[in-house]
């Protein structure tokens, strides 16, 4: 049993064996004894802090009933774990990982130069933008975008988590999608601008930004565990836990505050927008 220093696959493969449980109606008690395992094991297995070795995954699975492309898919997590960093064509491949990361996360720094943050999205926003991101079909779009507010969770409740989010002038004032659905997304960056979690910073244009400049991606911080940096590109989608390159990106958090208008600047050149964009509805 290898620890998995908590790395993008780890956490990937403990989410997906924690659904395929929680599915099966099982127990972490029952499903140890079913596999001989402890508690703690199953537990640690599913939180990404250790790493079940491939026959114990497979054991796992046919308890669980996982078979065919899933099983595969599975088993090539637990082989490959141990990789600090994961880089995978197509974003849906790390959503689980990524879903893990916002659920136990302390804090979420978000850079968008383009759009608008997803936690921040509107559904109607959010499936302009996985459209023009390629989905296959309408349905795909529609079902990818319910996945992504379903996500927003995570900013309310009992415990939300703390939400950093930077975003570039260019996507507010020339967005990727009809004014109407604009519309609409101003005013919902507006309500969460009221939430005591959610720091919003609006990168001007006229300011340039270099941490930005390169495109979007995600800092995301724990209580208990080492950060980790999140990319998410056109058809791919990548995860970095290498210390040296994360603390890169914690230094660009700080240059990116310097640019950046403060909260109530942001707020109100939303509403200035909002009210030009609202004037040609």
């Amino acid at each position: 049993m290898v620890s998995s220093a908590d790395t993008p696959r780890a956490r990937a493969l403990g989410a997906e064996l924690r659904q395929a449980r929680e599915r099966r109606g099982l127990s972490m008690r029952r499903l140890a004894d079913a596999v001989g395992r402890s508690g703690s094991h199953i537990s640690r297995w599913e939180n990404g802090q250790l790493i079940p070795t491939e026959a114990d995954t497979a054991t796992v699975l046919a308890v669980l009933g996982v078979n065919g492309a899933d099983r595969d898919r599975m088993i090539e997590l637990a082989r490959d774990a141990a990789d600090p960093n994961w880089v995978a064509p197509g974003v849906d491949k790390q959503l689980a990982v990524l879903t893990e990361y916002e659920r136990t996360a302390k804090t979420i720094i978000n850079v968008e130069p383009l759009m608008v943050p997803g936690l921040l999205q509107t559904y109607d926003y959010a499936r302009h933008i996985i459209t023009a991101f390629g989905a296959s079909s309408r349905g795909e779009a529609n079902q990818r975008a319910h996945v992504r507010i379903g996500r927003q969770h995570v900013l309310s409740g009992n415990a939300p988590k703390n939400l950093v989010a930077f975003i570039g002038e260019v996507a507010l004032r020339y967005p990727p999608c009809p004014n109407d659905v604009m519309v609409e997304q101003l005013w919902q960056l507006r309500q969460f601008s009221g939430f005591p979690n959610i720091d919003m910073r609006v990168l001007p244009i006229d300011r340039p930004a270099g941490p930005a400049l390169s495109g979007a991606w995600a800092l995301i911080e724990f209580a208990r565990t080492k950060p980790v940096v999140q990319f998410e590109h056109y058809d791919t989608s990548a995860t970095i836990t290498d210390a040296r390159a994360v603390s890169r990106y914690r230094e660009a958090v700080d240059t990116l505050r310097d640019v950046a208008m403060d909260p109530a600047e942001s707020v109100e050149l939303i509403a200035e927008i909002l009210a030009t964009k609202e004037r040609s509805c």
